[in-house]
């Protein structure tokens, strides 16, 4: 299940994306040979939000109240994610705390590739790339572990 809405939730990013593409070539910008790096920076993305998704789903099945919680966490973590500024643009103290959300990279890579048409961060990228494995296997290992009360508790 989780891996079924983390699939459909891409492709419907990646039917969004088509927006920002016509975008960039109405504000005059285009395109350049970065945005073939699109697919990295999205790989990055679904591996972290499946991992995040199957740590989520399964808990969520035991303890109830937590899909109230999530959905706070989830409004708050957007309104902490660097989408309409940058994250030099706010002070010293706020960048830190910025640069813990796994997100900030990732808008920063879209951000790179297709408005300012740079390389992005593969080394932030990189390590957000290994976290997320990691995450996604414990994320597994959680959900395989506890799906089998699944069917008990719901």
């Amino acid at each position: 299940m989780p891996i079924s809405v983390v699939t459909s939730n891409t492709i419907n990013f990646l039917i969004s994306t088509i927006i920002i593409i016509v975008l960039c070539f109405i504000s005059g910008l285009g395109l350049t040979w970065y945005a073939l790096l699109y697919p990295v920076i999205l790989i990055i993305q679904y591996v972290l939000i499946l991992g995040i998704a199957f740590i989520v789903s399964a808990v969520t099945v035991y303890i109830r109240d937590l899909e109230h919680i999530i959905g706070v966490v989830l409004m708050a973590a957007f309104y902490a994610t660097p989408i309409v500024y940058r994250v030099d643009q706010l002070p010293a103290n706020l960048q830190i705390i910025m640069k813990l959300n796994p997100m900030t990279y990732i808008i920063d890579g879209y951000r790179d590739i297709f408005y300012y048409q740079q390389m992005p961060d593969f080394y932030h990228l990189g390590i957000l790339f290994a976290i997320s494995i990691v995450l996604l296997i414990f994320g597994y290992m959680i959900f395989r572990k506890l799906q089998k009360g699944f069917a008990e508790q719901l």
